[in-house]
């Protein structure tokens, strides 16, 4: 069950995103972003997409089929 965090950030944020192939199959890295974007937002993390004011996803050297989130306050 999703838990809701306690505080969420205020103001613009920063979130750069590495993600991590499981394979070496080709896939779309612009199709990760609404899905994690919402999912943060709901989490409570930030209040709303408009929030961010800077957002960089890229492909990771390494394999793990995972997502490496990073928020910075700016």
């Amino acid at each position: 069950m999703l838990q809701k965090a306690n505080k969420h950030i205020g103001g613009a944020v920063k979130i750069t995103i590495e993600a991590l192939r499981p394979d070496n199959r080709k896939r779309d890295l612009d199709n990760l972003l609404k899905a994690t974007l919402d999912s943060l937002s709901h989490a409570g993390v930030y209040l709303d997409d408009s929030q961010i004011s800077d957002l960089r996803i890229f492909w990771g050297k390494e394999k793990g089929g995972k997502l490496v989130i990073f928020l910075e306050r700016l």
